[in-house]
């Protein structure tokens, strides 16, 4: 499921799609602007919330839990809400 958002100031003007999908470890951490390593640490303190990967890719779920746990990531213009209801319609 697609949304269309607008980018901050510090990513520019240009409209971004966002697509509830699975992500992997250096995905989220751009979302979040740290590197891939230091996202890696946040997520290890909350394992048991968030669980294992498939592969090298987090669930649907489980980016809904990391967004929980996080914050939505401020690039994105689209509440936690918005988010959750695009989870259940897919």
């Amino acid at each position: 499921m697609k949304r269309e958002i607008t980018k901050t100031e510090e990513t520019g003007n240009k409209p971004e799609i966002f697509v509830l999908k699975p992500y992997n470890h250096k995905q989220l951490a751009d979302f979040y602007g740290v590197c891939w390593l230091t996202f890696q640490r946040w997520v290890k303190k909350h394992d048991e919330e968030i669980g294992k990967k498939n592969g090298h890719f987090y669930s649907i779920k489980q980016v809904l839990v990391i967004f929980k746990i996080f914050g939505m990531p401020k690039r994105f213009k689209v509440s936690l809400s918005e988010v959750e209801e695009m989870f259940k319609a897919a």
